[in-house]
């Protein structure tokens, strides 16, 4: 039997849990107050002025929200079937992080001409510890759970890191059509320790790698504003900033190179997430394939017909808000640096 947040209860909490560090009050507690400061930011979205840099903060943050209750739910022993189709309301809100930053780089640019004209560059800062760390996170899980959809739209977002990281490169290298071998990372160490295994000249050598950096991982996250040592934080209301301590990118590089992962035992190896994905593989499976059309609640892409009346605007142009009736195409505007043409729903109708 399954309660709202999928856990089982054939089994005692401490047993399901797969890290020890969760209690069940715990987990209950911080998963409530993470619900609770949605709902903040999605007033904050309301109140903000668009394009600007609290806008663009406040769908941020709804978006690795949303990633770590996802985490939290799987450190908590949430069955990997019942998370997986998540993912991709987590990947939504990461591509309209993305759009409203798209806008408040536009303002950017106009306010502050000397710096250049706009160029599209997605929102995460490879160069940020804990933007790079969110995002291999976000990037790794879609790998391990096959939603090719998923992976295909992080990777449109991060079109402009492209040549950039070696190791998010080989990351999403079966994925792409210009595969790009880099031999170095943006941040170097641990991640430039996780991308010798792509390297390396067997299997042993590729296994050695992957728990080096099982070893260098957790502590090169100390900088990680958010969660490092979470677990040892709890508030006097009985939350924390604790969602579980994962290497998903390890976990992916495993699952990518095939690697026999009998000997890796490591607190943060997401080791039934691996299982999983080949399970998955073995049965030629995915949680979704890369045909689907982007058309959800709010967001419709360029060239497809308007869900809904009413204004909407795309982070394609500055002050595009326009009128359209249910059924009409949606304009695709080809001179712009975004890219694609993705229209979202006006919050002032």
């Amino acid at each position: 039997m399954q309660d709202a947040t999928g856990i089982m209860h054939n089994k005692p909490f401490h047993e399901q849990r797969r890290q020890q560090f969760l209690s069940k009050d715990l987990y209950e507690k911080s998963r409530a107050n993470q619900f609770s400061m949605i709902n903040v930011e999605n007033d904050n979205t309301r109140a903000a002025l668009r394009g600007s840099e609290g806008h663009t903060s406040a769908y941020e943050m709804i978006y690795l929200e949303q990633l770590w209750i996802w985490m939290l739910d799987y450190t908590a022993g949430t069955p990997i079937e019942d998370l997986a189709p998540r993912i991709s309301g987590i990947v939504d809100a990461f591509e309209a992080w993305n759009e409203v930053d798209q806008l408040y780089q536009q303002e950017a640019a106009i306010e502050f001409p000397e710096y250049g004209a706009y160029q599209y560059r997605g929102a995460p800062v490879f160069s940020t510890l804990s933007d790079f760390e969110d995002t291999l996170q976000l990037l790794s899980i879609s790998i391990l759970l096959r939603d090719r959809h998923s992976i295909h739209r992080i990777i449109q977002v991060l079109r402009s890191h492209r040549g950039e990281d070696g190791l998010f490169e080989q990351l999403i290298g079966g994925y792409v059509d210009d595969e790009q071998a880099l031999d170095c990372c943006v941040l170097g160490k641990p991640y430039s320790t996780l991308l010798q295994a792509f390297y390396a000249a067997d299997e042993w050598a590729a296994l050695e790698a992957v728990k080096v950096y099982l070893k260098q991982w957790y502590p090169a996250m100390k900088d990680h504003p958010r969660w490092y040592d979470g677990h040892l934080r709890i508030h006097k209301d009985g939350h924390a900033p604790y969602y579980g301590y994962w290497a998903f990118e390890a976990g992916a590089t495993v699952y990518l190179l095939d690697l026999n992962d009998s000997t890796i035992e490591h607190l943060v190896y997401p080791k039934d997430l691996v299982d999983y994905a080949r399970k998955l593989r073995d049965e030629d499976r995915y949680t979704s394939r890369e045909t689907e059309t982007l058309i959800n609640a709010g967001r419709v892409e360029g060239g497809h017909p308007c869900p809904q009346t009413g204004f909407w605007e795309t982070p394609a142009r500055l002050h595009s808000r326009a009128h359209f009736e249910q059924g009409d195409i949606m304009p695709t505007l080809s001179d712009s640096q975004y890219g694609s043409t993705i229209w979202q729903w006006s919050t002032e109708q």
